[in-house]
């Protein structure tokens, strides 16, 4: 039983790593943060700063 449960385990690891979008580049998009500043994607990534989306929401 316990190599069944591997195998599967190994099954769905392997098919969930598929799930990727496949772009290849960025889409530019505005966004407001949580102190109210618009910010552009692409207008930061010109700047040569790097971007970390985290898409985290708490209600």
């Amino acid at each position: 039983m316990k190599k069944f449960t591997i195998l599967v385990a190994m099954f769905f690891a392997t098919t969930l790593a598929f799930s990727q979008t496949p772009l290849t580049q960025a889409v530019d998009f505005t966004a407001t943060d949580v102190n109210g500043t618009e910010l552009n994607l692409f207008g930061i990534l010109d700047g040569g700063q790097y971007v970390c989306i985290d898409f985290f929401f708490v209600d």
